[in-house]
């Protein structure tokens, strides 16, 4: 099973709810980056791989499925390529792709859409995760528009550090211009230039006064090339759309010598499927 990581195009703080989280407009654009796992039957619940505490998402996927169906011992394999802590939901991929797995193994009776509507309790981008196309995001992430948006070249520049989302949300400064609406259709047309005058990303400024590498990337992904750069969700990650994959080609090479995680990768459209 491959646990795909996503970008966000924009992000716009709408207000703050009474439990804590935040009401937000996004676009959700699915990568082709993501790790490998593998989910066998065994006597007792165990993870080969990096090391994964109790808190990982892989283990409360699971631990969420055995409230509900009884025990379901399992062995996870995994080989990570996403960033940890990235901005990209390289963890809650996981426990979604963890979740399907156990499901399909021990034949459970529920589906994609029951998952989407039940791990928000486990994390807001978990919905997300279980419909993995682009869409537009909105609520805490968890309400879902799917919209037709094609294949760009991207590239993906990681610091090094991660930060998360509690983080994140506690540097918010500002409120953007434009919308997830907007945004869509310059996608659509084609306009990467344009995003520039649609797009912000309200925990940026924030994130990036406290991280003055997120701009030095920004400012890097547009020297080498990219026609539109900007911080994907909560951050550190930056990406950068190019106009073909050459020219993406060209800026990987550039950025490589002087960043230590450079990703090249593509955003991926609505008919490849889950993984």
């Amino acid at each position: 099973m491959r646990a795909f990581a996503k970008i966000n195009v924009g992000l716009w703080i709408r207000s703050k709810r009474e439990d804590g989280y935040h009401t937000i407009e996004t676009v959700f654009l699915p990568v082709d980056l993501y790790d490998d796992l593998s989910v066998e039957k065994s006597d007792h619940f165990s993870i080969r791989g990096p090391h994964f505490g109790k808190d990982d998402l892989m283990v409360k996927g699971h631990r969420f499925l055995e409230k509900r169906f009884g025990k379901l011992p399992v062995t996870i394999s995994i080989e990570k390529n996403i960033p940890v802590g990235a901005g990209l939901a390289g963890g809650t991929a996981d426990g979604a792709a963890v979740m399907r797995d156990v499901r399909d193994l021990y034949k459970l009776p529920v589906n994609d859409d029951e998952f989407m509507e039940a791990s928000v309790s486990l994390g807001a981008d978990f919905p997300y995760c279980f419909y993995n196309k682009s869409a537009i995001g909105r609520g805490i992430g968890d309400e879902l528009e799917g919209v037709e948006i094609p294949s760009y070249p991207v590239i993906l520049l990681n610091p090094g550090f991660s930060v998360s989302t509690p983080e994140a949300y506690s540097l918010w400064k500002t409120r953007g211009e434009g919308s997830a609406e907007e945004t869509v259709r310059m996608l659509q047309e084609g306009n990467l230039s344009a995003l520039k005058e649609v797009v912000a990303n309200d925990l940026m400024d924030g994130v990036a006064a406290k991280h003055h590498e997120i701009a030095e990337m920004i400012d890097a992904l547009y020297t080498a090339g990219a026609r539109f750069a900007h911080m994907t969700g909560s951050g550190p990650t930056v990406y950068g759309f190019f106009d073909s994959i050459p020219s993406r080609d060209a800026a990987y090479a550039i950025l490589k010598e002087k960043y230590e995680t450079v990703i090249k990768t593509r955003t991926r459209t609505s008919g490849e499927g889950n993984g």
